[in-house]
């Protein structure tokens, strides 16, 4: 079966001397594998279009049972130049790119919504908004929309309001009331009042909240444990440590 779908590049591995292959967020296919024939040649028909993060209208020859796809054709939609200009953009891309594939399996359904939303984050981290928000703001809506969101308002265990001041619990999905709790962690009202804003308001409203510093990565590390205890696996995030090198860097 051939097919063409717009497809954002989340990771390249060299092959061969001259080939790649290629883990692609599409939209029409979910998460996807392709095998780039010749795309590290010179004067390959693939030379600029499947750079990291960029939006691609991928052709694929597809046959039922095998994981891998064979690329046929790629022509760049949209380049995201910014990103790659940019180290600490660059870094922060791959974060996300890093939990999307964490969460994102290939089971070949459609993820509209996931797709649409890498979008909006990396125009974003190319912009002017701050990429530790953005990264959250967009962390937040990727476990709901692969079925992990986080429950900040009623007790996941009884099912009544949970209140203004909760306990947290990471196993039974978010927050536990007053009457449930057994030895659960606190959580930031902070961060608990961040949380809520994420799940019920506008993309944009929530990527220009501001935390105290220090908070968005407090509150990245909080969605990082609930995903790992949902997920059932550790996530390495090997970009994390490249962001806080950069960040140091510039500090110093």
């Amino acid at each position: 079966m051939r097919a063409t779908t717009p497809a954002f590049v989340l990771r390249r591995v060299r092959w061969s001397e001259s080939s790649l292959i290629l883990t692609l967020l599409s939209l029409d296919f979910g998460r996807i594998s392709g095998i780039a024939k010749g795309a590290l040649r010179p004067k390959s028909q693939y030379y600029g279009q499947l750079e990291m993060f960029s939006c691609t209208e991928i052709s694929l020859s597809r046959r039922e049972g095998r994981e891998l796809d064979t690329v046929t054709g790629a022509v760049a939609l949209n380049h995201n130049e910014g990103i790659r200009r940019d180290p600490l953009a660059f870094a922060f891309a791959c974060l996300f790119a890093e939990w999307v594939l964490a969460t994102v399996t290939h089971d070949n359904e459609p993820v509209r919504s996931v797709f649409l939303l890498f979008g909006e984050v990396m125009n974003r981290l190319a912009g002017d908004d701050a990429p530790w928000s953005v990264i959250c703001a967009g962390i937040e809506r990727l476990l709901r929309f692969t079925g992990h969101g986080i429950e900040t308002g009623t007790c996941t265990r009884c099912g009544r309001e949970a209140g203004k001041c909760p306990e947290w619990d990471p196993l039974s999905g978010g927050v536990v009331c007053d009457k449930c709790l057994s030895n659960e962690q606190n959580i930031s009202p902070g961060l608990l009042e961040y949380l809520r804003k994420a799940g019920s308001r506008e993309f944009n409203e929530v990527v220009k909240t501001r935390l105290w510093p220090g908070g968005f990565r407090q509150c990245h590390d909080l969605m990082r444990e609930f995903a790992e205890t949902r997920l059932e696996h550790r996530m390495s995030l090997k970009s994390l440590s490249v962001v806080e090198d950069i960040e140091n860097a510039d500090r110093g």
